[in-house]
């Protein structure tokens, strides 16, 4: 399976094409999360795997990433689009010179692809985990109350004593710079970013991302001619690994020998198919789930409660008049409406706001109110 585009016939990818292609991997680590946690409610001796997910996608990317350099000279995201991964001159900026990527930078490639976003997500936890000690004032003097007990000398204590509390001092120090420093970092590396990406859509660059600036590649598009040839090489490969089984003697080992081969190119040829189904899937499953929670929210949801009655006039209250278009203090129409929010009440606004100067409560009730309790009232259209 591959998105292939045929585009306008020319080698240069879309910007839409490698956004696809970098939002792939996301979704992917999503959908395997989700399946260790559901595989985790079934056999809770799993839950190691779920606590280290981070390690286990990092992992699975590594060798799908591994494979699709191999294969095709491209990451497995850019696989799928029907992309790959050039060498690229310094001077060009439409790939005007390209050259295939030897094994040396498709294990530069794979050492960036895997390790870059690992340790950028375990950055994002760490912040995440000690951001409320910089947001919290109790935390932040909890810190520097404990940054001057251990400034102070130590008088008594073994050595080993003083070497832990030194250690213990040098990682709040280092975890402190940065809780400072990373969100600096952190949106410097996303400017880095949004820039790379303006320039590549603008067309005033080769490279999509600082990875691929750092590492000095492009990306371009597979032609129809290049996949033919692929396919045919690889066909041919593996037409001659069929045919160094014949050399075996025992009719058993050949048999085991061909069940073998033929077992993992199907594994290789279907899992990145499975994996894309699992994209979907999960996708599906989260629509599918989300939406039915709302229908039951709305089935068990409770009728509302009847509205409380309204207070009753105070004894020594103002009385109202029969119509509901007179104002209760000055016995006339009412005009420019407002309302008291506690009593329900709508009279006059100057009347109101005259009447609570004086005495701050309900004429009507004698609820006690302010002037934050007025709400002014205006005619719909």
């Amino acid at each position: 399976m591959s998105f292939v585009s045929l585009g306008d016939g020319s080698s240069r990818p879309t910007f839409f094409e490698l956004v696809a292609a970098d939002k792939l991997l996301p979704s992917l680590k999503n959908a395997i999360l989700y399946s260790l946690t559901v595989f985790v409610q079934e056999r809770p001796s799993l839950y190691a795997l779920l606590r280290r997910g981070d390690e286990v996608f990092a992992v699975v990317q590594l060798l799908l990433d591994r494979s699709s350099l191999s294969n095709s000279y491209a990451t497995f995201a850019e696989s799928l689009y029907g992309l790959r991964r050039v060498q690229q001159a310094p001077d060009s900026i439409h790939g005007s010179s390209q050259a295939a990527l030897s094994q040396t930078l498709q294990r530069r490639t794979l050492a960036l692809q895997v390790a870059l976003p690992y340790l950028i997500c375990k950055c994002n936890a760490l912040f995440a985990h000690h951001r409320p000690q910089i947001e919290a004032p109790l935390g932040i003097m909890s810190q520097r109350n404990q940054q001057l007990a251990f400034d102070q000398p130590q008088t008594a204590g073994s050595h080993g004593s003083r070497s832990g509390t030194a250690l213990n001092w040098l990682r709040r120090q280092a975890l402190r710079i940065f809780l400072c420093g990373y969100p600096w970092f952190h949106a410097a590396w996303q400017g880095l970013r949004f820039g790379f990406q303006l320039l590549y859509l603008l067309d005033s660059s080769a490279f999509y991302s600082p990875e691929l600036w750092l590492l000095g590649q492009s990306v371009t598009r597979v032609s129809g001619s290049e996949l033919m040839d692929r396919e045919r090489k690889k066909a041919q490969v593996r037409q001659h690994q069929l045919g160094r089984t014949h050399q075996s003697r025992p009719a058993m080992l050949q048999l085991l020998r061909r069940g073998w081969l033929r077992a993992s190119w199907a594994v290789a040829d279907h899992t990145r198919n499975a994996l894309i189904l699992s994209v979907f899937g999960f996708k599906l499953l989260e629509w599918w789930y989300t939406s039915a929670e709302g229908r039951i929210a709305q089935q068990n949801r409770a009728p509302p409660p009847p509205p409380p009655k309204p207070p009753l006039p105070a004894a020594n209250g103002i009385d109202l008049p029969t119509d509901p278009g007179i104002c209760p203090l000055c016995r006339r129409v009412r005009t420019n409406p407002a309302m008291l929010c506690l009593s329900g009440y709508v009279f006059c606004y100057p009347c109101l706001h005259a009447h609570l100067v004086q005495h701050e409560y309900c004429p009507v009730t004698h609820i006690p109110v302010t002037q934050d309790h007025v709400w002014r009232l205006y005619k719909g259209e």
